[in-house]
């Protein structure tokens, strides 16, 4: 009993162990990466400190450039010296999979800079030199700080609703969508918008809503602008952005009929050669399935 006993506390420690290794800040390049989101999230709060996040692979040559070339150089250590850095392997089946999953990292090297609460302040992505990369960084981050600022002093454009709509846009590109949701929702009801704004305002929710895979919200809100415009550039997107969603549906039919219909009524749109190379595909598919 006792040698069992022994045996499951050896490896319940190795297993603390292996935990420990695996998550503990790495000194790498002169810096401290954290390996786990936790941690460098903690650090990130408790100095009120943006996140750079290194996607990587080990299969990736670009990103090894990048360690050999970008990390040690002096210019890199001072462009994120204020900065918390984190390393995630974007296959190593676990947070870095998922994380790369979450803020749809489909190519590597990316970096994606995060607050503290981890909503997406920018990214970078493909390889630069050290002095690009520093510039790179210094601009995204510019761009943070703007649309920050102009997030904390909204009031400011509330009788401006093209700004309210750049506003809201940028919330969906940063993917704070519910904040984006509200904002667009509030372009479509209130009174004096103008018809183009309020018309772009519905067909953004709709896209705020498909890359949340909430299709049917999507669907929705493109009925809900067609019912009050048949004509305009928004309009025409959200038509053709239904058929799309018909496609990620597996609906060819409901795709197909919708693109005929666009082709009727917008027979002069700057989307038809979109349209054109969509659809026969379509009715291949159809046809060979019977439909």
């Amino acid at each position: 009993m006792a040698n069992t006993e022994a045996a499951l506390l050896k490896r319940r420690l190795s297993l603390l162990v292996v935990v420990a290794l695996v998550t503990a800040p790495q000194l790498f390049a002169g810096r401290t990466w954290y390996k786990a989101i936790a941690p460098a999230q903690k650090e990130a709060k408790t100095k009120n400190q943006l996140i750079l996040v290194d996607m990587y692979a080990e299969w990736c040559g670009w990103c090894k450039r990048f360690e050999r070339e970008v990390f040690p150089s002096q210019v890199f250590q001072d462009a994120t010296a204020d900065i918390v850095l984190l390393r995630l392997d974007t296959e190593d089946g676990k947070e870095g999979t998922q994380f790369a999953r979450r803020y749809a990292v489909t190519s590597l090297p990316t970096f994606v800079l995060l607050s503290p609460d981890l909503t997406i302040a920018g990214l970078l992505r493909g390889y630069a030199p050290p002095n690009d990369f520093a510039q790179s960084l210094k601009d995204t981050r510019k761009a943070y700080s703007d649309f920050t600022r102009r997030a904390n002093n909204e009031t400011s454009i509330a009788k401006d609703p093209i700004q309210r709509l750049s506003l809201a846009k940028e919330y969906t590109q940063r993917q704070q969508y519910d904040k984006a949701e509200v904002r667009f929702k509030k372009l479509t009801t209130d009174k004096g918008i103008p018809a183009a704004i309020r018309d772009e305002a519905y067909y953004n929710l709709a896209i705020n809503f498909v890359v949340q895979n909430k299709l049917d919200d999507a669907q929705k809100t493109i009925r809900e602008l067609t019912g009050l415009s048949k004509l305009g550039e928004s309009v025409e997107r959200a038509r053709m952005l239904s058929g799309q969603i018909y496609m990620q549906e597996g609906n060819l039919l409901g795709a197909a009929n919708e693109f005929r219909n666009f082709k009727k009524q917008f027979p002069n749109s700057s989307l038809l050669p979109q349209i054109d190379m969509i659809l026969p595909e379509i009715e291949r598919r159809l046809a060979s399935s019977g439909k």
